[in-house]
């Protein structure tokens, strides 16, 4: 039985993860160098080739296109032929971002192939991720932990699962506490997020885009940046929350997961975001993650309208 998959979704790392379990599927490792290619929606020909040649010393033979949302007309109706009457010893793979279900092309292919789901997942779902892999790993993660990965990565699949394997070799099984994630995870970040709300704080628009431009030099993206902001200012309204209920700065470090000296400095901080500050910039962060996730702004120029906006608060 031929088996075709078109793997969509708008999360690069899901989609790759998906595409290699295919190929791990009907292939050994002794098998992937003679029966698997990979190739570009402009390579028609070689894909075709490829496609209607017998696999070597293997069942199956596997081949791959990435970015599958840019096909031509002329690649959609040479594969949609080849579809309807597929190679029972080759497995095609296309692998798209979202925007495909937009094209033309999509509605006759999908009812063609096994269609898989490779959207960004959720922030809860991200969090049974992290739990599931050092459960594998036998390795025991504090909830704090679990929620800074989250709240310093965003929806960073591929980032997140780098983290992971870096914070797994530094535990050397033991456990990984909010304070092991702050230093391996989020130090670098935090001090250039630290230096960015500064400058908003001071109304300097110069130094706040030059130290966005820092971010983006770190190969930060801008909904990466966004989730910085984001965990930032609930830190804050945290921070207050808790003072206001008289908690002192001892049970406040425990209570945030940080090391003592760290929380003064986070408190120092929180004094300068009063409730009706803290509501604007969380108003401001949920509108302008709205805009790119609809498509109503590209990200980038979401980004420099929300820090517009924050330089005003």
């Amino acid at each position: 039985m031929a088996e075709n998959y078109l793997i969509i979704g708008d999360d690069e790392y899901i989609r790759d993860s998906e595409a290699n379990k295919i190929k791990n599927k009907f292939l050994s490792a002794s098998e992937i160098d003679l029966n698997y290619s990979y190739h570009t929606p402009d390579d028609i020909d070689s894909i075709m080739d490829a496609l209607g040649t017998m696999p070597f010393l293997a069942d199956k033979r596997v081949i791959h296109i990435k970015e599958t949302e840019n096909i031509s007309d002329r690649f959609a109706e040479t594969i949609t032929s080849y579809l309807e009457n597929p190679s029972e010893t080759s497995v095609l793979v296309m692998s798209s971002e979202a925007s495909f279900k937009k094209s033309k092309h999509y509605r006759k292919l999908v009812k063609l192939v096994q269609e898989i789901k490779a959207d960004k997942p959720d922030p809860a779902k991200i969090k049974g991720w992290i739990r599931a892999f050092y459960k594998k790993e036998g390795i025991d993660i504090s909830p704090r932990a679990v929620e800074l990965i989250v709240e310093l990565k965003g929806t960073d699949t591929q980032g997140i699962k780098i983290e992971l394997d870096k914070l797994a070799g530094f535990s050397a099984g033991a456990r990984i506490e909010a304070e092991h994630v702050e230093e391996l995870v989020g130090r670098s970040v935090t001090e250039t997020v630290f230096k960015l709300v500064d400058a908003i704080n001071a109304r300097d628009t110069e130094w706040t885009f030059r130290v966005l431009n820092d971010l983006y030099d770190q190969k930060k993206q801008a909904p990466e940046i966004i989730g910085y902001l984001g965990w930032y200012i609930r830190i804050m309204q945290k921070i207050n929350l808790l003072s206001g209920k008289g908690i002192g700065p001892g049970e406040l470090a425990s209570e945030l997961g940080y090391s003592p000296a760290y929380t003064r400095r986070l408190a120092g901080q929180a004094k300068k975001y009063p409730v009706d500050r803290v509501e604007r910039w969380i108003s401001l962060l949920l509108k302008t993650d709205q805009d790119i996730k609809t498509g109503r702004k590209q990200a980038l120029l979401a980004l420099d309208t929300l820090i517009v906006e924050l330089l005003k608060t």
